[in-house]
């Protein structure tokens, strides 16, 4: 007997394979780049962030506009 079965995406109630958000220093090691250097880009909004209440953080897009804006070669970052 064959199945019929359709294959269906991942529930989104199931735990996603890496965070939603990352603290500063979990950035800053996938940038290679020392925690302070970016809570100090962070605090003088230098590059895309946010903040959960007081507790800096950075999403996967914040990344990737940091890494944009250094390949383009932004004195910012």
């Amino acid at each position: 007997m064959s199945s019929n079965r359709v294959h269906q995406p991942p529930s989104s109630r199931e735990a996603p394979t890496s965070p939603l958000l990352f603290t500063a220093e979990q950035a800053a090691a996938m940038l290679q780049v020392r925690p302070s250097w970016l809570r100090r880009k962070a605090a003088a909004r230098a590059v895309p962030c946010r903040y959960v209440g007081k507790h800096l953080r950075f999403s996967h897009d914040d990344l990737i506009a940091i890494m944009s804006a250094a390949a383009a070669g932004n004195n910012a970052t």
